[in-house]
């Protein structure tokens, strides 16, 4: 599955959008983005005159605001980036940059972008796993897998109000999970609103989420 980011100036193009209108137009945005691009992240109408190439993406809201962003496709790495937001000028805006070759991820996102490598996966994983966690909300007491291929390997259950994962760290011999990955899963998993979450990392300790009861 494509990987997807957002560079440093585009997340200053959401805060904008946010203090104009409110912060849940700026996580429709994210949503848009996260759907239609994680799905295919070629679609959507190719911009002419700018390299790239780069595709627009229209996230209008209710009561006919138009919020337009660009992204561009990385296909060697396999990463589409949000590289612009904003109202209807944003094309024009993009072009001008472009003309700067500005437009683009900078060096410092990249390397941010490959920093988070470890937590990224892990979301990877857990972004897939709605399918997962409704079957385990369905039967109780059932672990159920989350995934298998790409490591590590998952598994939730539902124990009361408790949420369990189940996390493979060693498999074969070797390490499959670092410590900031499990930690991922842990700040992840806690979308889903229970009342208690719990990782289980197989071959290691009980880990349970900040907060939770001993």
């Amino acid at each position: 599955m494509t990987d997807l980011a957002i560079t440093a100036r585009c997340w200053q193009d959401l805060d904008a959008l946010a203090d104009k209108f409110s912060p849940e137009v700026a996580e429709h945005v994210l949503t848009v983005f996260e759907e239609r691009r994680g799905v295919d992240p070629q679609s959507g109408e190719t911009m002419s005159g700018v390299g790239g190439p780069l595709h627009k993406l229209h996230a209008d809201l209710s009561g006919g605001r138009g919020i337009r962003a660009v992204t561009w496709y990385d296909r060697g790495d396999d990463v589409c980036w949000l590289v612009a937001v904003g109202e209807h000028d944003v094309y024009s805006r993009v072009q001008q940059l472009a003309r700067r070759d500005a437009h683009l991820p900078t060096l410092d996102d990249i390397a941010n972008f490959e920093a988070d490598a470890p937590v990224r996966l892990v979301e990877r994983v857990i972004r897939n796993s709605r399918p997962s966690l409704q079957q385990a909300l369905d039967q109780p007491g059932r672990e159920v897998p989350v995934t298998d291929s790409p490591p590590p390997k998952a598994y939730f259950r539902i124990d009361g109000d408790w949420l369990w994962v189940r996390v493979v760290m060693y498999e074969g011999g070797r390490l499959q999970l670092m410590t900031k990955q499990l930690a991922a899963v842990q700040g992840r998993s806690a979308t889903v609103r229970l009342t208690h979450i719990c990782t289980l990392p197989l071959d290691a300790s009980i880990v349970r989420a900040p907060g939770s009861e001993d």
